[in-house]
């Protein structure tokens, strides 16, 4: 077997051979980056794993090493994954990917195995994401597809940036798409296919179709051809096919680390609760999302699905300046809080609380507004949710 790379950012991969790679972020605060190195060096050697690229699950957001969980992904899954994405988008050799995620993303990640197949073009972002620049080098390049978190998209229609001449479609991942931020790209020419997907299937493994984009409303991720799915008895996704994991890693608290194959008679549980149409999916939250309210079962996301609504309704421009929270209450045990970063706030988190209260149960509504200074979030731009808690509530 050849050795594991412990290099954190090849510049190529190859997808022919027996090679191990490790893909982290660099600007991660673990406490010693190369002891996750060394776990999946060596977890490589005892599993004997050959052919492997090694990721960190896009949910890791832990302030310490020991709660990291890595995920060993084969080459061979990676290359499934992009045979059926490349079919669905119907990618040739004349196409060229805009590659705006990092490669130690499976969206970047995945871009690579797609190209390598179809022969197609990477047009690759370098430097720091910046929404006029990138879509300066889109249209020098002639960029046809990219891949984008919702961030990412709400960046070019803040610039208000029109959708480069040549590109045909985006697929949007990493996050859930708002309505309201479709539509507004949607009318700047942006070509978005919402998609679903995760790091332990090797990207998407749903994404709306290309017929799609003439729709006039917002589309669902249609099931890709490398999968199968089914709901659980609790309502959770179970998915099945030749693009998932081959196992998990993890530091234990007493220095020893545990590796094991979630799989279950080849079916993977996902932590999300979905709503299945025939060959369509729609998300209605992770199980996490769940809460209660003096005893009540409410979800998450679905009450940030209507406050995006009643944000958009107020200031449209603006939709990153407020946020919905589930805050610990002594009384309810949770309780619902608007949060916003506008120190001066002219009436408009009055305004959203209105229209948002009017839409939710009695128990739903909102008890208190809050203000935070800046919003954590990951390197995409996904809100780190438990660290905005732990900056606004002490537990």
């Amino acid at each position: 077997m050849e050795s594991t790379q412990d290099t954190l950012n090849p510049e190529e991969i190859n997808w022919e051979s027996n090679e191990n790679y490790i893909l982290l972020n660099p600007r991660f605060l673990f406490e010693d980056l190369e002891s996750l190195v060394e776990i999946a060096r060596e977890t490589s050697k005892i599993r004997n794993l050959q052919g492997h690229i090694w990721l960190a699950t896009s949910g890791s957001t832990a302030e310490s090493n020991s709660q990291i969980k890595l995920v060993a992904l084969s080459k061979a899954a990676f290359l499934n994954s992009a045979i059926s994405v490349n079919k669905h988008l119907q990618v040739t050799a004349t196409d060229k990917w805009l590659q705006a995620l990092p490669q130690f993303h499976v969206g970047g990640l995945g871009i690579q195995a797609r190209s390598t197949l179809s022969r197609s073009h990477v047009v690759r972002n370098t430097e720091k994401w910046d929404p006029q620049r990138v879509f300066n080098l889109m249209n020098e390049q002639r960029v046809t597809l990219a891949s984008m978190v919702p961030t990412q998209v709400l960046d070019c229609v803040k610039a208000q940036l029109k959708a480069p001449k040549y590109l045909r479609a985006v697929i949007v991942g990493g996050g859930a798409l708002s309505e309201n931020l479709y539509f507004q790209a949607k009318k700047l020419g942006w070509p978005l296919l919402p998609s679903y997907g995760m790091t332990e299937t090797c990207s998407q493994i749903a994404t709306a179709t290309l017929e799609s984009l003439c729709d006039e409303q917002l589309p669902l991720a249609k099931k890709l051809t490398h999968i199968e799915w089914h709901k659980n008895s609790e309502g959770l996704l179970q998915v099945k096919g030749n693009s998932l994991l081959s196992l998990y890693v993890q530091r234990q608290k007493d220095g020893s680390f545990r590796d094991w194959d979630p799989k279950v008679d080849s079916w993977f549980t996902t932590e999300d609760v979905a709503e299945l149409q025939g060959a369509y999916i729609r998300i209605i939250g992770r199980i996490g999302d769940f809460i209660k309210i003096g005893g009540e079962a409410s979800s998450m996301g679905r009450l940030r699905n209507i406050f995006a609504r009643a944000v958009s309704v107020v200031d449209s421009s603006t939709p990153s300046h407020f946020y919905l929270v589930d805050a610990p209450s002594e009384r309810l045990g949770t309780e619902i809080h608007l949060v916003t970063t506008l120190s001066d706030d002219n009436s408009l988190s009055s305004q959203i609380r209105e229209i948002y209260d009017k839409e939710v149960l009695p128990f739903e509504r909102i008890r208190e507004i809050r203000y935070i200074r800046e919003v954590p979030r990951s390197d995409l731009g996904k809100i780190l949710w438990e660290k905005l808690k732990k900056e606004l509530y002490v537990y």
